[in-house]
C-alpha cells in the first residue's frame, strides 16, 4: 500500500510540475485568463538582449499573439492565421479566412479558436491548422466602421466558448462541435472580448452599455448605462458612445471604459458605479488588474494610469508618445504595452512607480499587445512584423533612476555653395523624424553641454547627427582629446548616416574643401581601406548581430568612404560583398552597444525605414 501511495503522490507531483511549467511558458488567450486581468506568471523582462527573430505577415497584426508549447499563434489583416516556432520564427502552417483576423486566439494543446472579419468563428487543429468546425454569425449591424479596429475574441470556460458578434449577439457555443448553446441579444455590435467570472459574463456594446449575463441561463443579470449611451455621433462629431475596451473583473469590481472618455469601476454584484475617472474626451481603450491596482490605457490623453481598484484613487500616471490602443500585460512588477506612434514603441514600465524600464522602437504603429513567454517578449505591428525580443537575464532589477538622454543635432551648411552629405531635404527629414520620436533638438552650445555632462554623470545617452556635421567645439584637439572622443569613452553613443564628419576640412569661410579619412582614423582608431582597394556602390547584407540590433533592410553603400576593415569595428552590423564592414559600432570602453555607430542612408531620398535605424541607434541605450 505504501508503495502504491508513494507512486500515486509522485505521479500527482509530476502532473503538477508539468502543469506549472506549461502555464509558465504560455500566454494562450486574450489577456491570459477569463477574467481578462492581463496577468502572466512569466518572470518580468527588465532588459532586452536583442531581436531574436522577426516574422513578416501579409497584413497588420492587431490581436494579441498566443503562446503555447513553444509555438506562437496569431492572425493578420490579410486574412491568414499563422502558427510559427516561438524560438526561430519558422512558419509551421497558415490558414486562410475570408476577412481580416483582428481577434486574439484561444489556444489549447489540441484545438485553437478565433474570429475573423468574415463573420465566422473558427476552430482549427493546433498541430496542423486543419479546420475542425466553423460557426457563422449573422451580418454586422449597420455600416459604420469608425475606428473599428478589433473583433471580439473567444473565451472558453469549461466546455463552452463565449464571444461577441458584430450582429449584436453574445454567443455561447459548444467548443467541441461548434453547436450553439444559447445567444443573448445585446442590441448593438459587440467588439469587446467578454470577461467571465463564476456565473458572470461581462461585456460592453457599441450602444454604450456594460452588461452582465448569467453563464448558466444566458439571461441578463444587470445593465450599466455609461454616459456615452446618451451621446450621438452628430452631437459630439465623434464616436463618444461605443465601448471597445474589454472589461477586467477582479475582487468584485469590473473595470472598463468607453469612448465617452470615462473609466468606470463597477460593483460586480449589483452593477452599480463605485468610482469613475473622466478624461474629458480621450477614449478609454484598455484595462488590467493585479494586487488591488487597476491599470488603464487612455487614448489621446497619451496615458497609462494606475488606480486603486476599490476606490479609483490615482497612484501614478505614465505619459506615452501617443495613444495606447493595446491591452496591458502584467508580469511581476512590470507592465508591457504598445503605442500607436507612427514609429510605434513597446514600453516596459514599473507597475509600482510608473517609471519606464525600457522602450523598444518597432518602426511602425501598433494596435497589438506584447506578451511574455519562452524567455521572450513577442509583439506585433501595423506593418505586419512580429518581433521576438530576447530577454536579458543579466537585468534583474526594475529600479530606474534616470531615463536615457536622446538628442538630435543638425548644423546646416555654412553657405549655399557648401558641400552637404544629403540633398532634397533628407537631413531635415532625419531631424524631424527624431524630434517626433522624442529626441531633443539642440544647438552647438547645448550639444557640448550634453557631452560634458556625460563625462561626469555617465548616464545613458545617444546623439544623432542628422546632417553628419560636427561643430568645431567637439572636434577641437588642441587641448588634447576632442570632446567627441571623450564623450564616447565616457559611455556615450553617436550615430552618423554617411561620411564621418571629422574627415571634412574647411576653408576660412567654413565651407568643406576636402575629405581626408586619415583624420577620423587617427582620432577614433578606425581603419579605412585604401582608395585603390574598394571604390564603387555596393549592396551590404545585414549580419546576424545587425538583425539583433534591429536592422532588416539591404543597404547600398558607397564603399571607400564609410566602410572600414572588420577588425576595426567592435560590432559589425552589415558587410559588403568584399567583407568590409559597412554598418558598425566602435566601442570605447562604455557599455555594450555604445560608441560610434556608422549607418548609411542614400544622399537624396529615404529608401530605408528610419524605424529600424532608430532601433539600432537605441540598442544598448533605451532597450
Amino acid at each position: 500500500m505504501r508503495i502504491s501511495i508513494s507512486r500515486f503522490l509522485f505521479a500527482v507531483a509530476v502532473i503538477i510540475i508539468a502543469q506549472h511549467n506549461c502555464s509558465a511558458q504560455s500566454f494562450a488567450m486574450y489577456r491570459n485568463n477569463p477574467q481578462l486581468t492581463g496577468v502572466t506568471a512569466e518572470s518580468p523582462v527588465y532588459g532586452i538582449k536583442g531581436i531574436k527573430f522577426t516574422y513578416k505577415a501579409g497584413g497588420p497584426i492587431r490581436g494579441i499573439p498566443a503562446a503555447l508549447g513553444g509555438m506562437l499563434y496569431f492572425g493578420g489583416g490579410d486574412g491568414y492565421f499563422c502558427a510559427i516556432n516561438g524560438q526561430t520564427g519558422a512558419e509551421q502552417w497558415k490558414f486562410k479566412t475570408g476577412g481580416a483576423v483582428y481577434s486574439s486566439p484561444y489556444v489549447t494543446q489540441s484545438t485553437l479558436y478565433f474570429t475573423s472579419r468574415d463573420g465566422n468563428i473558427y476552430a482549427l487543429q493546433t498541430g496542423n491548422g486543419k479546420q475542425v468546425w466553423k460557426f457563422t454569425m449573422d451580418k454586422d449591424l449597420g455600416a459604420e466602421n469608425y475606428w473599428d479596429n478589433y473583433l471580439s475574441s473567444p473565451v472558453i470556460v469549461d466546455n463552452t466558448l463565449y464571444v461577441g458578434g458584430g450582429d449584436g449577439y453574445l454567443y455561447a457555443i459548444n467548443k467541441g462541435n461548434g453547436k450553439l448553446l444559447w445567444k443573448y441579444n445585446a442590441g448593438a455590435r459587440i467588439r469587446v472580448t467578454p470577461a467571465v467570472f463564476e456565473d458572470n459574463i461581462v461585456f460592453g456594446n457599441n450602444a454604450g452599455y456594460i452588461i452582465d449575463v448569467s453563464k448558466t441561463t444566458g439571461k441578463m443579470v444587470w445593465q450599466f448605462k455609461t454616459d456615452g449611451a446618451s451621446n450621438t455621433f452628430e452631437s459630439k462629431n465623434n464616436d463618444r458612445t461605443s465601448i471597445f475596451c474589454a472589461p477586467t473583473v477582479a475582487d468584485g469590481v469590473v473595470v472598463t471604459g468607453g469612448r465617452d472618455g470615462i473609466a468606470y469601476g463597477i460593483d460586480l454584484a449589483t452593477g452599480k458605479e463605485k468610482w469613475r475617472d473622466d478624461h474629458k474626451g480621450p477614449w478609454i481603450l484598455s484595462t488590467a488588474v493585479k494586487d488591488g491596482v487597476a491599470y488603464i490605457g487612455c487614448g489621446s490623453d497619451l496615458l497609462v494610469v494606475a488606480r486603486e481598484l476599490q476606490t479609483g484613487k490615482e497612484l501614478w500616471r505614465f505619459k506615452c508618445p501617443s495613444a495606447v490602443f493595446s491591452s496591458i500585460t502584467v508580469a511581476g512588477d512590470m507592465l508591457y504595452f504598445n503605442d500607436i506612434h507612427f514609429s510605434g514603441n513597446t514600453h516596459a514600465v514599473n507597475s509600482k512607480t510608473g517609471i519606464e524600464q525600457w522602450k523598444f522602437p518597432m518602426g511602425a504603429k501598433s494596435f497589438s499587445t506584447p506578451i511574455i513567454a519562452n524567455g521572450m517578449v513577442y509583439t506585433g505591428a501595423e506593418n505586419g512584423v512580429l518581433y521576438a525580443l530576447e530577454a536579458n537575464p543579466g537585468m534583474t532589477s526594475a529600479t530606474v533612476t534616470q531615463q536615457p538622454v536622446k538628442i538630435v543635432y543638425r548644423q546646416g551648411p555654412a553657405s549655399k555653395d557648401d558641400y552637404t552629405d544629403f540633398q532634397n531635404g533628407v537631413d531635415e527629414f532625419i531631424k524631424n523624424y527624431f524630434i517626433a520620436c522624442g529626441y531633443k533638438l539642440v544647438d552647438e552650445k547645448e550639444l557640448a553641454q550634453v557631452m560634458n555632462d556625460q563625462l561626469t554623470n555617465k548616464t545613458k545617452s545617444v546623439i544623432v547627427f542628422a546632417d553628419n556635421r560636427f561643430p568645431a567645439a567637439i572636434e577641437d584637439a588642441s587641448q588634447g582629446k576632442p570632446l567627441a572622443l571623450k564623450y564616447l569613452e565616457a559611455g556615450g553613443k553617436i550615430a552618423i548616416f554617411g561620411l564621418n564628419p571629422m574627415a571634412y576640412t574647411r576653408d576660412s569661410s567654413g565651407n568643406v574643401d576636402a575629405y581626408n579619412d586619415s583624420l577620423p582614423s587617427a582620432v577614433f582608431g578606425l581603419s579605412y581601406p585604401g582608395k585603390n582597394f574598394i571604390r564603387g556602390i555596393y549592396q551590404a547584407q545585414i549580419t546576424p548581430t545587425g538583425k539583433q540590433h534591429g536592422l532588416a533592410s539591404a543597404y547600398t553603400t558607397v564603399s571607400n568612404f564609410t566602410v572600414i576593415t572588420p577588425g576595426a569595428a567592435t560590432t559589425v552590423l552589415a558587410t559588403d560583398e568584399f567583407g568590409s564592414a559597412t554598418e558598425w559600432i566602435k566601442n570605447y570602453g562604455g557599455p555594450d552597444g555604445t560608441g560610434l555607430l556608422q549607418l548609411n542612408l542614400p544622399s537624396n531620398e529615404i529608401t530605408v525605414s528610419l524605424g529600424e535605424l532608430r532601433a539600432a541607434i537605441e540598442w544598448g541605450v533605451a532597450w
